[in-house]
């Protein structure tokens, strides 16, 4: 079985919850490829587009869950995500999985889809996650792991989905916590219309998964209507009076706005030109600064306008399995100021329906809430002062005197003790200070950041020797 670190564990009903503890380095690397990899393979087809899927394949409806793996082999068989975190002990799912563990012939890998069932309506993402973090009182007995893949072995071919989709039905018998995912032969579009209807339409699950026989996949969803305030906008490098794309906020309970991310569908040039000479007489100061995908800065404006967004989906991890974050912004008589990183679900494909004019940019009308259901923790900013403090483990300081100037170069490294709370936050920060009077740009900053302290304290002592020479006195 893999090399796990569960010392740090909370948890989670009779079982363990552990984050960051996969400690196999190749393994790990395993992991985030096949998460880079079926990510980088999806194409978002609304059902207008459906007739655009070739036919053959295979088809299953999309759990609106998580991504995780199944390690089966020697051992007791556990569950580890993209991102290092690994749940083990005495679960229902797990309990159900060592059936499967000996018929493994070595380390096997089984991704799919880890839910928590529901009775009342179909299961979101966010059950999942309170599910995960009910500590005893968790009601294991809902957890669900749905498999629709198997990773080849190390240092092998891979074989086809079918063969896959075969040794996955020899692995794993389906039973109440443990199952394959429902998977049709995809023969025509009759029959992907037929299963949309029955799956999708009907409410009872967020859309189908289609895997083609040349690799790609396609996530079959209903379309989604978002109503945003515009935050900003760019113009058109070749036509100035028209507005290349806009900036997208939505507002939160307690008036804060969360960037929520760019448009540029926006319709006709007709449209594009009146758009622009709206929002140029709306400019307000900003003391946060926004690229746009071309490298150039938004120009920001006051919070007064809401607009239609039609898009195909949400995002709310990237293909590492890391939480999408973007500002929170406070807007005042001083303009927008940046208030810190938040979880965000980005807007995939946007295009711009209408402005509502009948419509208050405020937290009723282009409330947060609206895309709630892919957020991985809710739509609600955490208070900074509800936030453990960070701990100060490591600060060293040099000074160096060059014609009459001193010069000063400092560092720090410290835990932030928030990665549980708020995964916008790192486990740990290295921060590095270079100070030099006689530079046209005296203070100059490096930051980096890691996961554990081991590696911290390795980044700290590269720093200090690839910037502490000769000269150099500690202070």
């Amino acid at each position: 079985m893999p090399e796990l670190d569960l010392s740090r564990f909370r948890a989670l009903g009779k079982g363990r919850i552990a984050e960051q503890a996969l400690r196999d380095a190749e393994l790990a690397s395993r992991l985030a490829a096949y998460k880079g990899h079926v990510a980088g393979s999806y194409r978002a087809v609304t059902a207008e587009g459906m007739a655009d899927i070739p036919s053959g394949g295979w088809i299953s409806p999309k759990i609106d869950g998580e991504l995780w793996f199944l390690a089966l082999g020697d051992g007791d068989p556990c569950l580890i995500n993209p991102r290092g975190t690994v749940i083990a002990g005495d679960l229902p799912v797990l309990a159900e999985a060592r059936a499967a563990s000996d018929k493994a012939d070595g380390l096997v890998l089984i991704a799919g889809e880890l839910f928590a069932e529901t009775s009342e309506r179909r299961c979101r993402v966010g059950d999942l996650t309170s599910l995960l973090g009910a500590g005893d009182q968790a009601e294991v007995g809902r957890l669900r792991f749905a498999a629709f893949d198997i990773l080849p072995a190390r240092d092998s071919s891979t074989p086809s989905y079918a063969d896959r989709l075969v040794e996955l039905n020899r692995l794993i018998a389906s039973g109440v916590s443990l199952s394959i995912a429902a998977t049709f032969n995809a023969v025509d579009c009759e029959i992907l219309a037929t299963l949309y209807e029955e799956h999708v339409a009907s409410g009872r699950y967020e859309g189908l998964v289609v895997r083609a026989r040349d690799g790609m996949i396609y996530k079959l969803k209903p379309s989604h209507s978002i109503d945003a305030c515009i935050l900003g906008f760019t113009v058109k490098a070749d036509a100035r009076d028209s507005a290349r794309s806009i900036l997208l906020g939505l507002v939160r309970e307690d008036g804060g706005v969360q960037v929520w991310g760019a448009c540029g569908n926006l319709g006709t040039d007709e449209h594009r030109r009146a758009l622009l000479a709206r929002l140029q007489g709306m400019k307000a100061e900003s003391r946060y600064r926004h690229a746009s995908d071309s490298g150039g800065l938004y120009t920001f404006v006051r919070p007064e306008l809401v607009a239609e967004i039609k898009v195909t989906d949400l995002q709310a991890e990237r293909s590492d399995g890391s939480p999408v974050t973007s500002m929170l912004l406070n807007f005042d008589e001083a303009g927008w100021q940046p208030q810190r990183p938040q979880p965000v679900a980005s807007p995939l494909h946007p295009a711009l329906v209408r402005l509502r004019e009948d419509k208050h940019a405020g937290p009723v009308d282009a409330r947060i809430s609206q895309i709630a259901d892919w957020l991985r923790k809710g739509g609600q900013a955490t208070a900074p002062d509800a936030l453990p403090k960070s701990a100060l483990l490591r600060r060293e300081a040099w000074k160096k005197e060059t014609k009459g100037m001193l010069a000063v170069r400092k560092l720090v490294v410290w835990r932030t003790n928030k990665e549980r709370i708020d995964p916008a936050y790192p486990a740990f920060v290295v921060h590095w200070t270079d100070y030099s009077p006689g530079r046209a740009a005296p203070l100059d900053r490096e930051v980096r950041l890691a996961m554990d302290e081991p590696t911290a304290m390795q980044i700290a002592d590269k720093m200090i020797a690839d910037n502490i020479k000769k000269g150099w006195d500690k202070a």
